[in-house]
């Protein structure tokens, strides 16, 4: 009886060893399989902008061709915006833009506080507006009025690596604090 046993624990262990064997050769050559289709899937391109807003600055990125980006700053103090756009092939920056929001935005004081953001927006290359794929977003905290801005990038300096300067386009003005007509409501 012991030899049926020890022969039955034998093909058990025998078993457990196979399956195991099994299970680990399929994990590892998914985990290779996965890896080849890996690397020989095209890189996917992700658009993201940023934003950081201080006491004294504020700061934002965003896309304004396809293969540039800008970095805004507003200067809280002064109501100086600029953007400077790094060319991809030089690693510098090779265009600078400005504008000051406080003629956008009238009743900033010295102390102003402002936020600000990048967004999308496509005019086209014989657009006025800006030719540029970004546009910058500027709010006034301390009134509520805001302001878009454009930026006239012409994205064919950047391979010929032709430094850029100009102003921001001022686009649109909006107020954030509405005033509620009560009789309009009734």
């Amino acid at each position: 009886m012991k030899i049926c046993c020890a022969k039955s624990l034998h093909v058990g262990f025998l078993t457990v060893l196979t399956v195991a064997g099994a299970a680990g050769a399929g994990f590892w050559a998914g985990r290779l399989g996965d890896r080849a289709t890996a690397e020989s899937a095209p890189l996917l391109s992700i658009d993201a902008t940023g934003s950081a807003i201080g006491e004294e600055f504020s700061l934002a990125t965003g896309p304004v061709s396809d293969d540039a980006e800008g970095v805004f700053v507003l200067d809280h103090a002064t109501g100086l915006l600029q953007c400077n756009v790094l060319y991809p092939r030089t690693s510098q920056f090779g265009a600078a833009f400005q504008v000051n929001v406080k003629e956008s935005l009238p009743g900033g004081g010295k102390n102003s506080k402002y936020l600000m953001v990048t967004g999308a927006a496509r005019f086209g290359a014989s657009s006025n507006r800006g030719g540029g794929n970004c546009v910058v977003y500027v709010l006034d905290q301390s009134s509520g009025a805001y302001a878009c801005y454009g930026v006239p990038f012409n994205p064919s300096a950047v391979n010929s690596r032709t430094p850029q300067m100009g102003m921001l386009v001022p686009l649109a003005v909006g107020q954030a604090r509405q005033a509620l007509d009560r009789d309009a409501l009734r």
